[in-house]
């Protein structure tokens, strides 16, 4: 490559030696940076001068150097015949020797001698060799010697002293042009674009070093197209380890600085490199002249960002560290960005004074506003290893526990909660920390332990100086609680709050009264519109961020208890997509947990089941809440498409002793519940209702809104044909009541139907209808217009009741996935209850006893027609009315049904 690149420079070499060849001795001196290619020249000329017959003597300066030192003439003389018996001197020295061997060695030709770092030799050795070769002026000697300029010599300038005396030359080796660039890449590639021109240029600053190591790291690259652009990112080992060369070439000097730039990295500037070395401004600018020259730097920085990767690889993990501790401690005092001192803070894993971790946590939140969370967590978890126990800590872990939930939920609830809840009960925790604190303990369903919060915080200020303008959910929760906690219930009913006290002062619980004026308030005690008009408020005007994830999870249960289903759903997917959008994936888990909720409701079984699969893959760790959540949402849509298989093996996983600390724990029950009576166990579906009443109640819940828990205990008891005890619950459920219809009132009605004569059924199933239809809960539509269709039917309405069963059958249809449909028992759960089941029996025929019989069995139509000796056709007519009758939709129930009426 020197050939093509240097041409001029080498033949102004070969001039030379032509004229040495006449006897012309001649010394030429060749400078350049390192890496310039004067080594590459320096090799070319001697193979030429040893081709056209001269002798060669090769130095390297750099073992003059090294230790043990090798002196320039230990090194000449090695590659010489020893002088003639008699006339060197006796004991010569190496410099002595070399004086009388070389007369003898010209006397075949020319001679050559080759020294490459020439500024490495000291000046005296240097002298003696040019006073020896002047002494044979008249020999055929030619002298060529490397420089670097931009290095530290030992002595004195070379340069100087060398031009000074006759027949010296000098050559300059600057970096290439592109013209140089352009001719050493084509030596590989027959016609390269021109965009690979100008990169190869810029990366090897027009260094022949560089530039050969870049060839090698691109040698697979189709450089007659144009560059991707990826190759300014990519790896290249060859191009970094030929400028950690460079810098070793270069001396200590260079190399220390190589570290120090590595580590600054866009940042490093001079005043910055000094502030982190006993380096000399005037060496320092000298050294960075050169490392420019060479092509290694563009400034104070790197061509390519494996140049500093392969020099700290270079580096052991003490010193790594170190340096970035230094340059951390070098930016905060010269006022450099917090983001710059965090980076090297956490890259020294060091935080051990109050301002460094105080600038990991505004780095932190620099990050969180560039939405790199990963970057803000390992920030505050460094910070966090490194404080000590005190409110600082605590905030730490708050802000930490807040900002992980972006990214893993379940990390947020396993680690930072249980961390701030030993903090909280050691009496660690500042009374400022208690806001953040109750909204991650609400957020996860841990009631009582917010509760908890809620009362210490209330004996060190009153509920309205600490819950006012915080957001509704847990404003409500406060009043409730303030109500609950002190007072006495009286036969069910809620006390009153008390009035302001004689001088007018306002007490806790008079706070508590202002704070049921939330829309939580005019949900439990007002209007539904009122309550959803106000979750709308807060999700059109709330942005999306760690302070409002809770409120708007809130708001969204709002609108679905407030049975507004749609427009849940419409902001449920809103907020998925946003999620998405800034790479949060735990919210994204969180608000696609509210979603499946929704599309459960909603009879989107499909979309349900997809929501809580991508939940499941960002909550992996099943004892969190969460988790408690996504399996009871995938229980019940399960349930609702028939797949009992699918649901017993959810319900047969061993549960986590957490989940029944969370509120989740009460969905949980409800749906095992609900499986309990669908698979005719309904004392183990009683036991189950009755457990989330004490639940409930325990943990201050207990409101028919909230948790509807007495209508699922009617319905068991129902199912046990005991219509007293369930008259009972539904009396107490609709005395608690707040009044307003929707879907639980809807509930009410059904469960009155079942109970009621048969000519009152169908009133009360049309108000049920009419009611399911302003929520949009499809699944509830069609079970009650088939029990409408049932009741109508018992009454001789045929007409009616077939309208009512074919609307049902056309919403289940919808509702269900297409390999759904042939196993369902949507419809079936819609039916009568077991006791009702025991009068089915006396309406079935002798015939239809006989058929079911069979079918239960497990014959087909056809085998059951042989059997009997009648036609399929009358088989089939049979199964429509035993269906009819059983309340059943599918003929592998019959048997279960079959053994569960009275003999």
């Amino acid at each position: 490559m020197a050939f093509v690149i240097r041409a001029a420079e080498f033949e102004a070499l070969r001039s030379a030696f032509s004229r040495c060849l006449h006897g012309m001795s001649r010394t030429i001196l060749i400078e350049g940076g390192v890496g310039c290619g004067k080594s590459a020249l320096l090799h070319a000329i001697t193979e030429h001068a040893a081709d056209m017959g001269a002798t060669i003597l090769s130095v390297q300066g750099r073992s003059t150097a090294a230790h043990p030192p090798i002196s320039l003439f230990q090194q000449l003389v090695a590659q010489v015949p020893a002088p003639p018996p008699g006339e060197g001197p006796a004991g010569a020295t190496a410099a002595l020797q070399f004086s009388a061997a070389l007369p003898h060695v010209a006397e075949n030709g020319a001679v050559v001698i080759s020294i490459d770092d020439v500024q490495d030799i000291p000046w005296s050795e240097l002298d003696f060799l040019l006073q020896t070769v002047s002494w044979h002026r008249s020999r055929r000697t030619l002298i060529l010697l490397s420089h670097c300029p931009h290095l530290r010599h030992r002595d004195q300038p070379v340069k100087t002293e060398l031009l000074r005396r006759p027949n010296a030359q000098r050559i300059h080796l600057g970096p290439l042009d592109e013209r140089g660039v352009r001719a050493a890449v084509a030596t590989r590639v027959n016609r390269p674009h021109e965009q690979w021109i100008e990169l190869l240029h810029q990366l090897s600053g027009g260094s022949p070093l560089l530039l050969r190591a870049l060839l090698e790291d691109l040698r697979d690259e189709d450089m007659e197209a144009r560059p991707t652009g990826a190759e300014t990112s990519a790896e290249l080992g060859m191009y970094g380890r030929a400028v950690v060369s460079c810098l070793y070439r270069s001396g200590a000097t260079a190399v220390e600085l190589g570290r120090l730039i590595s580590v600054l990295g866009d940042s490093a500037a001079p005043e910055l490199l000094a502030g982190m070395t006993r380096i000399s401004p005037a060496v320092m600018d000298q050294q960075l002249e050169a490392l420019r020259v060479s092509g290694v730097l563009d400034g104070t920085n790197f061509r390519h960002g494996s140049a500093p990767r392969e020099i700290l690889a270079d580096l052991g993990t003490l010193q790594r560290n170190e340096l970035h501790r230094r340059a951390a401690v070098v930016q905060n005092n010269a006022g450099s960005p917090t983001t710059e001192v965090a980076r090297h803070l956490l890259a020294a894993r060091h935080a051990a004074e109050a301002w460094q971790r105080s600038a990991l946590r505004d780095a932190a939140e620099t990050a969180i506003g560039q939405e790199n969370v990963r970057l803000a967590v390992r920030y505050l978890e460094l910070a966090l290893e490194n404080s000590p126990n005190s409110p600082d800590r605590i905030e730490i872990y708050l802000r930490l526990a807040l900002i992980t939930q972006r990214i893993s939920p379940a990390a947020t609830e396993i680690r930072h909660l249980t961390a701030l809840l030993s903090a909280f009960h050691a009496d660690k925790m500042p009374s400022t920390a208690y806001d953040g604190l109750a909204d991650l303990l609400f957020s996860y369903g841990k009631i009582q332990e917010a509760f908890a919060v809620l009362k210490r915080q209330g004996a060190e200020s009153t509920a309205a100086d600490v819950r006012a303008g915080d957001h509704p959910s847990i404003a409500w929760l406060w009043a409730w609680y303030s109500h609950h906690s002190d007072q006495q219930q009286d036969d069910g009913q809620a006390a009153r709050l008390p009035p302001p006290d004689e001088a007018g002062a306002r007490t806790p619980y008079a706070s508590a009264t202002s704070l049921f004026q939330t829309f939580e308030g005019s949900l439990l005690y007002g209007e539904r519109g009122d309550w959803a008009a106000a979750a709308e408020n807060l999700l059109e005007v709330s942005t999306l961020s760690d302070s409002t994830v809770w409120s708007l999870t809130c708001a969204i249960k709002a609108l679905v208890i407030a049975d507004r289903l749609e427009s849940a759903w419409q902001w449920c997917e809103w907020l998925v997509k946003e999620s998405a959008s800034r790479d949060a994936p735990g919210w994204q888990a969180i608000f696609s947990l509210q979603q499946a909720m929704v599309a459960l409701r909603q009879g989107k079984l499909a979309a349900s089941l997809d929501c809580v699969r991508l939940v499941e893959s960002v909550i992996t760790e099943r004892s969190t809440g969460y988790a408690c959540a996504a399996e009871t949402v995938l229980a019940a849509a399960h349930l609702e498409m028939g797949r009992y298989d699918e649901v017993a093996r959810v319900f047969a996983k061993p549960i986590p002793p957490s989940w029944e600390k969370s509120v989740y724990w009460l969905s949980y029950l409800c749906i095992r519940g609900c499986f309990h009576l669908a698979t005719n166990r309904p004392h183990s579906a009683l036991s189950d209702f009755l457990r989330i009443g004490k639940m409930a109640e325990r943990a201050l819940v207990d409101h028919p809104t909230l948790v509807p828990w007495r209508l699922y205990v009617a319905q068991a008891w129902l199912h046990l044909g005991d219509k007293k005890m369930s008259a009972r619950m539904l009396a107490e459920h609709t005395a608690r009541a707040p009044g307003h219809g929707g879907r639980d009132h809807a509930m009410v009605l059904r469960l009155r139907a079942r109970m009621a004569p048969p000519h009152k059924r169908p009133g009360l199933l049309f108000r049920a209808v009419d009611e399911l239809l302003a929520t949009g809960d499809r699944l509830d539509q069609a079970r009650t217009l088939h029990e409408l269709g049932t009741a109508l039917r018992g009454l001789g309405h045929e007409s009616w009741a077939g309208r009512a069963q074919a609307a049902a059958a056309h919403i289940a249809r919808n509702c269900l996935p297409d390999q759904a449909m042939a196993r369902t028992p949507l419809l079936e759960r819609a039916g009568r209850p077991a006791h009702d089941a025991a009068g089915s029996q006396k309406l079935l025929t002798r015939a239809e006893h006989r058929v079911a019989a069979l079918v239960a069995k497990g014959l087909t139509n056809r085998q059951v027609a042989g059997k009997l000796h009648i036609t399929v056709s009358t088989v089939e007519q049979h199964l429509t009315r035993i269906y009819q009758k059983l309340g059943i939709s599918q003929r592998a129930d019959i048997g279960t049904r079959l053994k569960s009426l009275p003999a």
